[in-house]
């Protein structure tokens, strides 16, 4: 339908740019209501981003404060990039704006780690790997067999505000180096991870034969990584969370 297609256009055009964007005769009624009925619609999206940086935010919203929050968020939609986004992407680079707009690293980090939760919980769905799934390989096999990272899976490393918070409802979170978020069926979990866990995960990324990640020190060119032991128990314990998947 091209007269729908322009007239959505003209519509977002206005949006953005003003009503000097919007043709004559696109709606019906005199100007002013036309004007009224714009000024309607943009506050609805506006409200609609607001809703949705709450809903994806809750826990830094309660952190820093409502009326904080929300003078943040006013000013976060309107930048360009979030202006373009859809509103199940609204969030993203939130964490950077509010480091620019003077918050801490901890609440920036706190946005951070509910950012990573909502990918995960929209990631694409697939089969995590099993340590049962590799039973019964021959040694040689086993070295070869190819693994990647699962699409809901991601490991990093926070500020302590965020393993304070997240720590509260998960204690072992509270001491860990890093948190692993995991989706390997329907719900997302959360795992306290190592620094080679971080590590192993980021490496798989792209397909990587278990021999390879097991060679660290060859990966990395640093002589103080770590033995081939502490890097196969981290690739268990990353198995054990559903955080990798076959790569063939």
């Amino acid at each position: 339908m091209p007269w729908l297609d322009r007239g959505q256009d003209a519509v977002m055009q206005a949006l953005d740019h003003g009503p000097v964007h919007l043709p004559d005769g696109l709606f019906a009624g005199s100007p002013e209501r036309v004007l009224a009925g714009m000024k309607v619609h943009a506050n609805t999206i506006s409200h609609a981003r607001l809703v949705a940086l709450e809903q994806t935010f809750p826990r830094t919203r309660d952190a820093i404060g409502h009326d904080r929050f929300n003078a943040h968020s006013r000013q976060f939609v309107i930048e360009p990039a979030a202006a373009a986004r859809a509103l199940n992407d609204i969030g993203a680079g939130f964490d950077a704006f509010l480091i620019a707009a003077g918050e801490d690293a901890g609440a920036a980090d706190l946005a951070r780690f509910e950012w990573l939760w909502l990918q995960s919980y929209h990631a694409a769905d697939a089969t995590a790997l099993a340590l049962s799934d590799l039973a019964g390989i021959a040694p040689d096999d086993l070295l070869e067999q190819a693994l990647m990272r699962h699409p809901a899976a991601v490991a990093a490393q926070f500020a302590p505000l965020v393993h304070q918070l997240i720590g509260a409802e998960a204690p072992a979170i509270t001491q860990a180096d890093a948190i692993l978020i995991t989706r390997p069926d329907a719900d997302v979990l959360i795992a306290p991870a190592s620094g080679l866990m971080v590590t192993v995960l980021r490496l798989a990324q792209n397909p990587r034969m278990i021999g390879n990640l097991l060679a660290l020190d060859s990966e990395l060119n640093d002589d103080d990584a770590a033995p081939a032991g502490e890097v196969m128990q981290a690739l268990a314990d990353l198995i054990n969370a559903g955080a990798l998947i076959r790569a063939d």
